[in-house]
Parts: structure tokens; C-alpha cells; sequence
């Protein structure tokens, strides 16, 4: 008895004790799609955060069970993730005007059991965009689903931005904007941009990091931009074109040079070996 009791002490005290793991959540909505979940995951090493990759994350909807269970998330190697929040939990967000994610870690190896929650209220923006007389408006409303319907949602901060496929590019001079008493901001759009071949942008206005509304993006397409035209020298006789299209004139001087280089070569040896057959001949008439 006191041997296994020794035995299970060893056992215990060669076992590793476990980290600390930092769970974030984040909401992202775009438009009317159904929004997604964005997981972080840092652990504290030599008084800095630094990623979790690997970590698996239990991710649920208002409830932390089965019937909740929205899906598992693991982690990249920058310690993150993200995930769409199922067509079958799409009646139940449209119903509601308020809601809870929740991401668990349980059954680790390296850490801790954690969770975290995350607290949003429905919002939208509902983006107008404007061309009278040559002036290119932005309109802007922020309203949040409540009891009563939509409702218009003041001194909130946006932004208006053209959207790109890296990153999105300020529409306006002013970085942020907040709404008014309206929840309305509007402001004029003077840049001149590259579109695609008809001229089409895309203009969105979006929340970010908010507390309460966390990141809503509305984005619609107008033909704001330059119309791109398309560029064929590439099917050329170009210097960025493929070997088989490379300009006539690079082709003949290149080995014109070569020619003439050889021609030399070959009229020097020549002349060598005539000067050689020359000096036998005098040799032999002494």
C-alpha cells in the first residue's frame, strides 16, 4: 500500500503543470450574411504574448450545449481561427436582437481549462450612395434591431472606405465619422481610382471594434472608378513577353554580335596558321 502510494506521488510530481491560455472572440458581419466567429488564443511566455497553435476551441451559441454547439475551431499558427455561423442557427439570429458566443478549451494537454464569452447586439448599416450634378455622396445609418424594430443608433463611430482585395482604403479624407442624432453620416467621395473594366468600385461603410456591435460591414458596388483597359502587350513582341515573343530586333543584334565575334575569332586563327605555313615554306627554301 505504501509503495503504490509512493508510485501515484512520483506519478504526480513528474507530471508538467499546466499553462495559462487567453481565449478572444470577435464578431464580423458582412452585409446580411450570417456572421463569423473570429477565435484567438496567446499563453504568456517570458512576460510576453505569444500564439497557440493547435489549440482546439469549442464554439456555441447562446448556450453552452449540444443544442448550442455551433462547431470546433483549431487554431493557425498566429493563434487564430474563425468560423461561419450555421444555416441552421439562422431563424433563431434573425429573431433575435441580442446574443452570446461562448468558446470553451477543455481536455488539453498543455493548458488549462478556459472559456470566454461574447456579448453582441444586432446591427446593420444601411448604405445610400448618392451622384447628383457630378458630386458623389456616401450616406451612411447605423440602427440596432430592437423590440420595436430598427432603431437609428447616435454617436457611433464608422468609417467609409473603398473596399479592396488586401486592405480598404479611406473614401474620404476623414479617417472616422460619427453619426448624428439620426445615426447618420455622410460625406463627399472626390477620389479618383482605378475600377474594373466598367468602371466599378466597391463603397463600404463599416463598424470596428465595437463593444457592442462588433464589426459590421455594409458594402455595395458603383461605378465611381476609372474604367481599367486591358493590357495585351504582354501577347507582343515585348521585353516582358515569353521567350517565344521576344522583339525581332533583340533576336538579330544579340547574334549579329555573335556572328561577328566568331568571324573575328575564326580570321585570326587563319591568319595565324597562314603566318605558321609561311615561316615552314622559308625554312625549307634556306
Amino acid at each position: 500500500m505504501a509503495l503504490c502510494s509512493i508510485a501515484i506521488l512520483l506519478q504526480a510530481q513528474d507530471k508538467p503543470e499546466k499553462g495559462t491560455i487567453n481565449l478572444g472572440l470577435t464578431y464580423h458581419q458582412l452585409n446580411s450574411d450570417l456572421p463569423v466567429i473570429k477565435v484567438s488564443a496567446k499563453t504568456k511566455k517570458e512576460k510576453k504574448f505569444q500564439p497557440v497553435e493547435g489549440a482546439e476551441i469549442n464554439l456555441f451559441f447562446n448556450t453552452e450545449t449540444s443544442r448550442g454547439f455551433i462547431g470546433r475551431i483549431k487554431t493557425n499558427s498566429h493563434g487564430a481561427g474563425s468560423l461561419t455561423l450555421p444555416e441552421r442557427f439562422k431563424s433563431q439570429w434573425d429573431s433575435l436582437n441580442s446574443f452570446k458566443f461562448i468558446g470553451t478549451l477543455t481536455q488539453n494537454d498543455l493548458f488549462e481549462d478556459q472559456s470566454t464569452e461574447l456579448e453582441i447586439s444586432k446591427a446593420k448599416i444601411e448604405l445610400t450612395l448618392d451622384e447628383a450634378d457630378s458630386v458623389r455622396t456616401i450616406h451612411a445609418k447605423v440602427v440596432a434591431f430592437q423590440d420595436t424594430g430598427w432603431v437609428a443608433q447616435p454617436e457611433t463611430e464608422i468609417k467609409l472606405v473603398v473596399r479592396g482585395l488586401m486592405s480598404d482604403l479611406n473614401a474620404t479624407e476623414e479617417e472616422t465619422f460619427t453619426t448624428d442624432e439620426n445615426g447618420e453620416a455622410s460625406a463627399e467621395f472626390v477620389l479618383s481610382m482605378p475600377g474594373d473594366t466598367k468602371g466599378d468600385i466597391i463603397i463600404g461603410a463599416k463598424i470596428v471594434d465595437h463593444e457592442v456591435f462588433g464589426n459590421v460591414v455594409t458594402a455595395k458596388s458603383v461605378k465611381w472608378g476609372l474604367p481599367l483597359v486591358p493590357d495585351n502587350s504582354f501577347e507582343k513582341r515585348t521585353l516582358w513577353a515569353t521567350r517565344d515573343k521576344t522583339p525581332i530586333w533583340l533576336l538579330v543584334f544579340p547574334n549579329l554580335i555573335i556572328v561577328s565575334v566568331w568571324g573575328i575569332i575564326f580570321f585570326l586563327i587563319y591568319q595565324i596558321l597562314r603566318l605558321i605555313k609561311l615561316g615552314k615554306a622559308s625554312d625549307l627554301e634556306q
